[in-house]
Formats: C-alpha cells, sequence, structure tokens
C-alpha cells in the first residue's frame, strides 16, 4: 500500500509540473531568472533585448541524435562500471581494515 501511495503522489506531482510548464502559451509562461520590476510591466518585457548579467534558457526544438544516444548509452555504462569497481574495492578495503583490527585485538 505504501508503493502506491509513492506512485500516486509522483504522478500528481508530474501532472501538475506538465500542467505548470508544458501546457502554458507563451503569454502565460512564467518568465525564468529574475527581472527587475521595470522591465516586467506588460509587454515591453519582449521587445527588450537581456541585460547584461541575465542569462536565458535555449531550448531545443528537436531530439537527441542517435550518436548522442549512444554516446550517452556508452558513458553511463562506463560511469556504472567505475562507480561499481569503486565501490568494490571500498568494501574490499573496509572488510581488510576490520580483519587487521580483528587479528591485532587476538594477538593480545
Amino acid at each position: 500500500m505504501a508503493y502506491f501511495v509513492v506512485v500516486l503522489a509522483s504522478v500528481l506531482v508530474g501532472a501538475g509540473a506538465y500542467l505548470a510548464t508544458v501546457r502554458l502559451s507563451r503569454e502565460e509562461a512564467v518568465p525564468v531568472g529574475f527581472e527587475p520590476e521595470s522591465r516586467s510591466q506588460g509587454d515591453v518585457r519582449a521587445e527588450l533585448p537581456p541585460e547584461p548579467g541575465y542569462t536565458y534558457l535555449r531550448v531545443p526544438t528537436t531530439g537527441p541524435t542517435w550518436r548522442d544516444r549512444a554516446q550517452g548509452v556508452v558513458e553511463l555504462l562506463a560511469l556504472l562500471f567505475v562507480g561499481s569497481a569503486a565501490l568494490a574495492f571500498g568494501i574490499y578495503q573496509l572488510g581488510h581494515l576490520i580483519n587487521l583490527t580483528i587479528e591485532r585485538f587476538l594477538a593480545q
């Protein structure tokens, strides 16, 4: 039952984010970043170029290419391999340290 509540909450949050961001028209969209009060009045904002220090997100209109996807899969596999190896090495070193501690304790 607890898993169902988590899945339901995730679906509700995702639906809320979708409704708040994707489905808004350009006029209703929430602006990204902070703008001074004088710039956010009326339709003047769209005609003015951005002031120095402001950054606007660039949203691509096309999806990733197959090369980008393949590169992402290879990078993900490499990251998993390196992370697994580091975790295994750390667990081995911890076991070795515990073994040395027990041997020194028994040697006394």
